[in-house]
């Protein structure tokens, strides 16, 4: 039997709290970023906000977020207020070159959508910016996806350093670093 909240769509304690649970992808992500105060973020598959929201109270971020619907990302903006929350798609991000300190994907990406999604990640991060990739470990295995080799050979290709992979359950997280500007390099 559902409660009166449930019936007729009220808030109610229990419901929030489990509105603003994290996936397992979403908190390694928020877990491995390595974030400064005033760092602008973008989360790649931010669905409800949930994780830009949790980072938003753990620290002054500028926070970025895409959506698969338009829809879904004015909801979004409006729930979270000075988020710049877009539908896009993850293989064209709508922001210049170099615009962010961290880049995270707490979601799935196959074959070639990822690999034009990484391009497009490289290209927004700042030099020395983090990209934080994270899922399930069945994924990083190669069952319905790249492996976590594969993956990491990936980051390496398309100009990121330091890659490393993170094991956890349920999910494993893969980090990369892009290049800095080598000195005297033109600008």
């Amino acid at each position: 039997m559902l409660s009166k909240p449930e019936t007729i769509g009220e808030w109610s304690p229990a419901l929030q709290e489990k509105k603003q649970r994290l996936t397992a992808q979403a908190r390694a992500c928020a877990g491995w970023a390595a974030l400064e105060e005033h760092d602008k973020v973008l989360d790649m598959a931010c669905g409800d906000g949930d994780l830009l929201r949790r980072l938003g109270e753990n620290c002054r971020l500028t926070l970025c977020g895409m959506c698969e619907s338009p829809d879904q990302a004015r909801n979004v903006r409006e729930a979270l207020g000075e988020a710049d929350v877009i539908s896009a798609r993850m293989d064209d991000i709508p922001w210049r070159d170099g615009t962010f300190n961290a880049v995270l994907l707490p979601a799935v990406l196959r074959g070639e959508d990822f690999r034009r999604a990484l391009g497009e990640v490289r290209r927004v991060l700042k030099a020395g910016g983090q990209f934080v990739l994270a899922a399930p470990m069945r994924l990083f295995r190669g069952e319905d996806g790249l492996t976590r080799r594969e993956t990491m050979r990936l980051l390496q290709e398309n100009g990121f350093r330091e890659v490393s992979f993170r094991a956890g359950f349920p999910c494993g997280v893969i980090i990369g670093w892009k290049k800095k500007e080598e000195k005297g390099a033109a600008r």
